[in-house]
């Protein structure tokens, strides 16, 4: 009997079955063999800790500097002028002429609408934190390095009515001016300049979302476009759902249904103060759902639906998700599906089976059966016979 295409499969899908019931299920993993140990417990949560305690340590200095900046700017004789822009007595006489055109540049790009709900105040200040004394008698400073620091303060820290851009410059060398033209000073206190006051139910909404969405209002600035394909891995599991195409998890990633703060002094004035976005965040800032590009959300909202449109959402006194479709005509969910695929990549379609792939395997396969049924000896014969000179 010769050795047909069918026992040869059936052989080999036999050995293979013995080789798969042989390994299967797979020896538990050895720590012994990996290349880098395991850490012990003990160690994993002292690191832990440690690096707590580092980001409180870090969260405490910025708002300690957060908070000298807001008492020079109570105590700043000088009123702001016309653009809205105020300096500290710190600041140079040879300076000001400089600082205030910086300034005036980017606040002015805003648009004929900036109001008198947002201020920037520049003051200097050279001091530092000492870490803790070394054996050679210096102190090394608990701060990173820098030239300019920014941090923003709503107007439940300032007077109810104004957000501030507090904006410290370390020195007064023409490398901190540099450093000044390079950094930008508007932050979520553009949106206060360009759209006033946000009403109720989005001032509510942007409160329980710590303004995480609109702490970036650069919208007049053009932006090439760009695809990070790895910038989809810093996506929380909510905005993960939400692109997969789930309408409530793209409700919850906006925490569209929290209840509504009460807005009865709730906000101490130390969380109503706002890091720069490229600094780690601020006191009791959780990790973002909505991954790197987090901050450009509302933004983005600006340059499709324009400034007027856009106002009449942030100054509305309706739940976000109401007043985002009566100003704009498109759900607040579904915009933010739209907006997930267009920042972070949408999900590839599954591939269907279409009718002419089923006709061509239909086709195809009777011929591959009738060609394995052939005995081996007799393919072998007919090529033998098949040569020139064959017997």
């Amino acid at each position: 009997m010769g050795l047909t295409m069918w026992r040869w499969s059936a052989g080999v899908a036999v050995a293979c079955a013995a080789v798969a019931c042989a390994l299967l299920p797979f020896p538990p993993a050895d720590d012994a063999g990996r290349w880098i140990p395991a850490i012990p417990a003990p160690l994993a949560a002292e690191v832990q800790r440690l690096t707590g305690d580092l980001r409180r340590t870090q969260d405490a200095v910025r708002a300690y500097r957060s908070q000298i900046g807001l008492a020079r700017w109570r105590s700043a004789a000088a009123e702001s002028d016309r653009m809205s822009i105020r300096l500290d007595q710190s600041v140079p006489a040879r300076l000001v002429g400089t600082v205030k055109t910086i300034v005036a540049e980017q606040w002015a790009a805003l648009g004929p609408a900036t109001s008198r709900n947002a201020e920037v105040f520049i003051y200097v200040d050279s001091t530092t934190i000492p870490r803790a004394a070394t054996a050679a008698g210096s102190r090394r400073p608990v701060e990173p390095r820098g030239l300019v620091d920014v941090s923003f303060a709503l107007p439940a820290a300032t007077d109810g009515a104004r957000c501030v851009a507090l904006v410290r410059l370390r020195g007064t060398s023409e490398a901190h001016v540099a450093a000044l033209r390079q950094q930008s000073v508007v932050g979520v206190c553009g949106f206060f300049a360009a759209f006033g006051l946000p009403g109720e139910g989005v001032r509510a909404w942007l409160t329980s979302t710590d303004y995480g969405v609109a702490r970036r209002s650069d919208w007049h600035v053009a932006i090439a476009p760009a695809f990070d394909p790895f910038a989809i891995y810093t996506l929380g599991d909510e905005a993960g759902r939400c692109l997969t195409g789930e309408p409530k998890a793209c409700r919850d990633v906006l925490r569209l249904e929290d209840p509504e703060p009460n807005h009865t002094g709730d906000r101490s004035p130390a969380a109503s103060v706002l890091f720069h976005a490229t600094s780690a965040g601020g006191p009791g800032r959780s990790r973002s759902t909505l991954g790197t590009a987090e901050t450009e959300v509302l933004m983005t909202a600006v340059r499709e639906f324009g400034v007027e449109r856009f106002g009449q959402f942030w100054r509305a006194s309706a739940r976000p998700d109401a007043a985002f479709l009566a100003a704009t005509g498109v759900p607040l969910d579904a915009w933010m599906r739209r907006w997930l695929a267009r920042t972070y990549g949408d999900v590839p379609t599954r591939p269907g089976v279409q009718a002419r792939d089923v006709l061509w395997l239909g086709l195809a396969l009777p011929a591959l059966l009738i060609a394995g049924a052939r005995p081996r000896e007799r393919v072998l014969a007919e090529r033998l016979f098949s040569r020139p000179g064959g017997a």
